[in-house]
């Protein structure tokens, strides 16, 4: 009995030990590949990530990455983000995923030195690693609240009731990234004029062709448009007051930081959103002006609503082969 016990001992002992070097070997790997991913996005996009404080705990089955004294993501055009605290939670038996929850307070720097404050209920993000990089990054909120001056001087603010962001590498095109988003009860106001008066939801399905050149900032769009960097929208879509807008198309940004592009944009139910807006008093004259424009220049779609082509040249914004307007270069 007595040596039944030992072996029994002996036998936990010896696992405890194994697994201790397993659970030490996933935390090297892990602790590696966050160093390799954070400098490759420095090397590739500009993009500093800063994680002070860190520390990798959670043993015996779990992996715990802590930014106990901040977090801060430095972009190239000279924006900051940063929050009080980070941590990211993952499984040793599956270390190539982390679930980070970002701690308040949290906040965005604008290149020109404007503070946004954000709030939220929850604010996380999940990152995959494969091939010792960062291939996937998704981003959650619920009760966003951003809050502080334009760059006019003007209090904005931005609301989403939940908002999700997708970004992932695409496997056959490694230099690409698909894109994918979904925004519900999007909000902005602008001063004392709101210009979403009725509840707004985003749809976005795109592929950002040559994604690590796209985010390094304007010194990289001549080789970025060089190289066959471009947006692809497969659909955006807006919901608003039971009318549905969606748009598809192609575009691209000079070296200059003008916009050229091309697609078509389609109205649907457009009645119901002059309705909703006119019966809850938000028909506001930018909703108005929208609903005219499709009556006015939309041609018959094949499903009923009604379309307008686009096109940006240079900077010039066409509507059906009639000039409309000018977008300022973006840089």
């Amino acid at each position: 009995m007595k040596r039944t016990i030992r072996v029994a001992l002996w036998t936990i002992v010896v696992a405890a030990v194994l697994w201790t070097g397993v659970w030490f070997g996933a935390r090297w790997w892990l602790a590696d590949t966050v160093r390799k991913s954070v400098a490759d996005l420095a090397a590739t996009n500009g993009i500093v990530v800063s994680c002070t404080e860190q520390t990798i705990g959670g043993w015996p089955f779990r992996l715990v990455l802590t930014c106990g004294d901040g977090l801060a993501v430095s972009l190239p055009d000279g924006g900051r983000f940063e929050t009080a605290a980070a941590r990211g939670e993952g499984s040793v038996f599956y270390p190539r995923r982390l679930d980070f929850h970002f701690d308040a307070p949290t906040s965005y720097t604008a290149p020109d030195g404007r503070r946004l404050g954000l709030t939220a209920s929850e604010f996380a993000a999940t990152i995959g690693f494969s091939g010792g990089r960062a291939d996937r990054l998704v981003l959650r909120t619920e009760d966003l609240s951003a809050t502080g001056p334009l760059a006019g001087g003007t209090e904005g603010k931005l609301t989403i009731g939940r908002g999700d962001l997708m970004l992932a590498r695409v496997d056959k095109r490694p230099d690409d990234a698909d894109i994918a988003a979904t925004i519900d009860g999007l909000g902005l106001t602008v001063g004392n004029t709101a210009l979403t008066p009725l509840p707004l939801r985003l749809t976005l399905a795109a592929t950002l062709a040559q994604a690590d050149m796209a985010v390094a900032g304007p010194v990289a769009m001549a080789g970025w448009k060089a190289a066959g960097g471009k947006l692809t929208l497969h659909r955006l879509a807006a919901e608003l007051g039971g009318a549905t807008l969606t748009l598809d198309g192609e575009g691209t940004v000079s070296e200059t930081g003008l916009i050229d592009a091309e697609g078509q944009v389609t109205g649907r139910n457009l009645n119901a959103l002059a309705a909703s807006a006119t019966g809850g008093g938000g028909l506001t004259p930018e909703l108005a002006g929208l609903v005219m424009a499709f009556v006015f220049m939309g041609t018959a779609a094949d499903d009923g609503g009604r379309s307008i082509g686009l096109k940006v040249e240079d900077g010039i914004v066409s509507a059906n082969g009639r000039q409309i307007g000018r977008i300022a270069p973006l840089f």
